[in-house]
């Protein structure tokens, strides 16, 4: 009996050890990543140039609800996918884009510039069912002053790994005056998503986030860039379970039987 109470403390030990690294690993990747703030308002001083080439304030482009979009043009991994998940939902949703809500995508690379941002949205309306509606999906680019003072000011954390950057991918909705009301994880929403999430905003109701729980389970891939599931995490968290749950099962049946042998 000690010689297995001594195994199941070894287990224990090299399990929370374990569990320990793979905590920490985690809290250096979630560095990478959205810090929620909802409650919190957007910079809207942030100067951005939009597709006429004009520079104005982030405060002249919010009047409506708004899903804010952080991207980078020329993202070999989520940010396309993502684009093309925004287009889909503005077909889908039962919501006039620029009547009910706006849509505004920002490169977070301050070397793009606006024409290629108007080449990227003219590749994504050129599929889209309501083009003339589409059109009001907006694109911007900055100066790397601004895009730090926006992007810190909403919690989207990213660094620059080479030439390519290590990003969250997902979106996050502002209301009229610019406060963060919810983040939306991953690259593909729901309709009914998008719609409850801008009538919050319009609201200014504050929501939580869509898809969180999910970063728990996936990690993200510096060379492939992009979210991929995490086997050895999950594998810890559930063997972590396990061996608490033998723990204390041994534990009651042990004082259990002293109860009954006295």
């Amino acid at each position: 009996m000690s010689q297995f109470k001594l195994f199941l403390a070894l287990a224990l030990f090299l399990t929370c050890t374990k569990s320990y690294t793979q905590t920490t690993l985690f809290n250096q990747q979630m560095q990478i990543g959205f810090e929620e703030k909802q409650g919190q308002y957007a910079d809207l001083t942030t100067k951005l140039v939009n597709e006429s080439g004009d520079t104005i304030l982030l405060k002249e482009v919010l009047n409506k609800p708004t899903i804010l979009n952080l991207v980078y043009f020329n993202c070999p991994g989520t940010c396309s996918p993502l684009m093309w998940g925004i287009s889909k939902f503005i077909d889908q949703v039962d919501l006039k884009l620029g009547k009910d809500y706006d849509v505004i995508t920002i490169s977070f690379d301050p070397t793009e510039r606006i024409d290629l941002g108007i080449k990227k949205k003219a590749s994504y309306l050129s599929t889209m069912k309501d083009k003339e509606s589409a059109k009001e999906w907006r694109f911007f680019v900055s100066d790397s002053t601004n895009i730090s003072k926006l992007t810190k000011s909403v919690g989207f954390n990213y660094e620059k790994v080479n030439d390519q950057y290590v990003h969250p991918t997902g979106l996050i909705a502002l209301a009229s005056d610019g406060k963060i009301v919810r983040y939306l994880r991953g690259i593909d929403f729901l309709p009914f998503d998008i719609k409850i999430t801008m009538v919050e905003a319009a609201e200014g109701k504050i929501g939580p986030s869509i898809n969180r729980l999910l970063a728990i389970c996936y990690s993200y891939d510096d060379q492939g860039n992009q979210f991929v599931f995490n086997v050895t995490r999950v594998a810890a968290i559930v063997i972590m379970f396990f061996v608490v749950v033998i723990f204390l099962v041994l534990a009651f049946s042990r004082a259990i039987f002293k109860r009954k042998a006295k």
